[in-house]
């Protein structure tokens, strides 16, 4: 099995969409999604195709694919981007059947060492709902710090509700997947080309 990730392209653009426009209620609850700050299918499509044609300097929003044997099966997304410093990291596996299958550590890792890279930053932070258990489990098993909780919203399409903050410390990231798991990434790194910016 191989697992990797890179940048969400014009042919994804369909499944991002029918990703979010298709969570079910319980989904949408568990997730802390803001039903009513979702945007359309046709707005949410303008915005992708506007950020895949935008310049590179001044992006706020990148998304990764998350792929698994080359086909798409989730993104992360890094959101609030100061290169050089910060960034807020974002994941969603959009396929139920491969939720809690162990994939998601590896494509987390993946994507938080990419962004890293990419951006040039200095911290990362990911703020699932702290009642979401899927989240809240995948990155304390990396072995992430919880290193807050308060109450706001994660991103522009969360309701306010309380958050756990935690510390995406690129080490642990890094000696995760040299460590922990078996799965090969394929080499297709984002790093060292230009890559498209895409607004999740």
């Amino acid at each position: 099995m191989n697992l990797s990730v890179r940048p969400l392209a014009a042919e994804d653009v369909d499944g991002f969409i029918n990703y979010w426009l298709g969570l079910s209620q319980a989904e949408i609850e568990r997730l802390g999604v803001a039903i009513d700050r979702v945007p359309s299918a046709a707005r949410m499509r303008s915005d992708l195709e506007a950020m895949l044609a935008a310049p590179d300097n001044g992006v706020r929003s990148f998304v990764l694919a998350w792929c698994m044997n080359g086909e798409v099966i989730g993104h992360s997304s890094l959101k609030d981007i100061v290169p050089g410093d910060f960034g807020s990291i974002h994941l969603h596996m959009w396929r139920a059947d491969l939720r809690g299958k162990g994939h998601g550590p590896h494509l987390f890792c993946l994507s938080a060492v990419d962004f890293y890279e990419l951006f040039k930053l200095k911290r990362i932070v990911c703020e699932p709902k702290a009642d979401n258990p899927t989240p809240n489990r995948l990155l304390q098993r990396i072995g992430f710090p919880l290193i807050s909780t308060r109450i706001g919203r994660s991103s522009e399409l969360s309701m306010i509700c309380k958050l756990n903050r935690y510390d995406i410390v690129r080490g642990i990231a890094e000696h995760y997947l040299l460590t922990r798991t078996s799965h090969k990434n394929d080499g297709q790194s984002i790093r060292g080309f230009d890559a498209p910016r895409l607004l999740s």
